[in-house]
């Protein structure tokens, strides 16, 4: 008589004696689910791959479907700004408040006379124009045309940001689908498994409690970027004229359709900056556990704990993941930085050339730069971080050359300098080391030019500030 047993496999729950998987439960749990389901969400992971039901026919479907899906919100995103330019980023004409005057004459020309700056404007962006006199015709057409080409430099402004985006996003959806978030994991598992016994006590809960702050951290950036669009929207009374224009009244019309519009607008935009938390999250992430490895290694050294093999060999596996990260992550987060960096220079100099004195327009363009320069100084200084904690390494090495160290000759130690000073343990960005000092040095150079550039009035502005 056959007896069949069976068994139920499921994970370790909080009672299991090692603390390193416990801890390692918790961090999959709080910190790669929630990740994962961001994949799942910009479709760079397959629904249910965790799921003894991926090979079913439905999920095959959605799997195919879904990042069909995305890719067609995020062109349809990448054109619709650019017909409606998206987010008045017109220095010369989203800068200064205009009125327009209507005169009745035989010859049906429309006449705009700019008054002056300081005055407020009881319209909306759809008034905005350059600050000169233009004639325009009376044809509906050729005046949305006009005033189309008012958005001026697309392509710098919109067409190569969109071009640097997707690219991202198709190096991205190539690397998470072939290794499905994998190298991440597999260094949490190295890091909590070579740390030592003191810094599982309290190490490891606060790098747990770390990554979770740069999720929190990630999710109020897309709410914040996601409202500040809504805001230059809602400045706009949520339509433009290029799309619904009315050509007797210039008025603005059919609000069912512009509010279905500004829907699929936000939708979209909800998608292209969770691409960006994505590649953010990720990279710094890494860049946080290869810091938490770097300091367990170091603290033994330190503490004279360790053989200067073992070290060695430590060490060399903290280069494979720096390696690592200087591969598939880096080359996303570069492309990313020049769009981030794109769009702060712009917000900069949209803010300090504004002459619309209104609170709801120093809000939007104050939101704009602060949301854009955050996310570029958050990535740089993950970055600039891992360099500066491994140098210590070679700092380390000199002492221990000078002072020695227990059962190792001069010779070994000799060999150890030299392994460091080979060793690249160096985050990259564009193919170039990013140190501290380096950012710190462009960042004071910036800010010298700007001070001489206004004032010697090459940049002007009203503003008093300025």
């Amino acid at each position: 008589m056959m007896t069949i047993i069976y068994f139920q496999i499921s994970d370790l729950d909080n009672s299991c004696p090692n603390p390193t998987t416990v801890s390692l439960m918790k961090c999959k749990k709080q910190i790669l689910h929630p990740f994962r389901k961001l994949l799942c969400l910009i479709g760079w992971r397959p629904f249910g791959a965790d799921s003894l039901k991926r090979s079913s026919i439905f999920l095959r479907f959605i799997n195919i479907l879904y990042p069909f899906l995305i890719l067609i919100l995020l062109l349809f995103n990448y054109t619709y700004e650019i017909i409606i330019c998206q987010g008045k980023l017109n220095v010369i004409t989203d800068t200064q408040t205009t009125t327009t005057v209507r005169t009745t004459t035989t010859t049906t020309v429309n006449t705009i006379t700019t008054s002056n700056p300081r005055n407020q404007s009881t319209g909306t962006w759809a008034t905005l124009q350059p600050g000169h006199t233009r004639p325009h015709t009376t044809n509906a057409s050729m005046a949305i045309i006009h005033k189309h080409a008012e958005c001026g430099h697309i392509f710098t402004t919109y067409i190569l940001p969109d071009l640097f985006h997707f690219l991202a996003f198709i190096i991205g959806f190539i690397y998470f689908r072939v290794t499905e978030g994998e190298p991440m994991y597999s260094l949490m598992e190295k890091v909590f498994i070579h740390a030592d016994q003191n810094i599982r006590l309290f190490g490891i809960h606060r790098a747990i409690r770390r990554l979770k702050l740069f999720m929190f951290i990630g999710c109020a950036w897309v709410v914040v970027s996601v409202a500040t669009h809504a805001l230059s929207n809602a400045m706009n009374d949520f339509a433009h004229t290029f799309i619904f224009h009315d050509a007797q009244y210039q008025i603005v019309q059919n609000k069912p359709e512009r509010y279905i519009l500004f829907t699929i607008d936000i939708l979209c935009l909800l998608i292209s900056n969770c691409i960006h938390m994505a590649v953010a999250m990720n990279y710094a992430c890494h860049c946080e556990m290869i810091l938490f490895y770097c300091k367990a290694i170091r603290i033994r050294l330190e503490e004279k704990s360790v053989q200067l093999l073992e070290a060695m060999k430590r060490i060399l596996d903290l280069g494979a993941s720096i390696s690592q990260l200087n591969s598939a992550a880096s080359r996303m987060m570069s492309i990313l930085i020049i769009f981030f960096l794109e769009r702060t220079i712009l917000g900069i100099i949209l803010l300090i050339l504004n002459r619309i004195f209104r609170a709801d327009m120093w809000i939007y363009r104050s939101l704009y730069t602060i949301v854009w320069f955050s996310i570029l100084v958050f990535c740089l200084a993950q970055a600039a971080r891992v360099t500066s904690k491994c140098d210590k390494f070679y700092r380390i090495s000199l002492s221990m050359r000078v002072y020695g160290y227990p059962n190792a000759s001069s010779n070994e130690l000799d060999g150890f300098l030299l392994f460091l000073s080979k060793a690249e343990l160096r985050a990259k960005l564009f193919g170039l080391t990013v140190r501290p000092g380096k950012i710190i040095f462009l960042g004071i150079t910036t800010l010298l030019v700007l001070i001489v550039l206004f004032q010697t009035s090459i940049i002007s502005s009203e503003n008093f500030f300025f």
